[in-house]
C-alpha cells in the first residue's frame, strides 16, 4: 500500500485518462507504475547483458556477497586448492 503526491496537471491528466478508459484512478497508477517498473528493469537487466559493459565493469557470476565476504571467500578457495 502506499500514496502518491502528483501536481495539479498531472492529476488532470491521470483522472483524464481514467474517464476516458473506464478506470479508477488506483487503476491507472498500478498500470503506470507496472510498466514504468518493468520497462526500468528491463533496461537494466539487458545493459548488463551487453558484452560491451562486461569488459569496462567486470560484471559477472559469483556470491550475492562477495564484496563484502572476498577474503574470507578467497581464503576458502586457496584453501581447498592447496590442500
Amino acid at each position: 500500500m502506499g500514496s502518491v503526491r502528483l501536481d495539479a496537471k498531472t492529476e488532470e491528466k491521470v483522472r483524464h485518462v481514467a474517464a476516458v478508459k473506464g478506470l479508477t484512478l488506483s487503476e491507472v497508477h498500478r498500470q503506470a507504475l507496472t510498466e514504468y517498473c518493468e520497462r526500468e528493469m528491463q533496461e537494466k537487466i539487458s545493459r548488463y547483458d551487453d558484452p560491451f559493459y562486461d569488459s569496462i565493469f567486470g560484471v559477472g557470476e559469483g556470491p550475492a556477497d562477495l564484496s563484502r565476504r572476498h577474503k574470507e571467500i578467497y581464503g576458502e578457495i586457496r584453501d581447498e586448492k592447496y590442500k
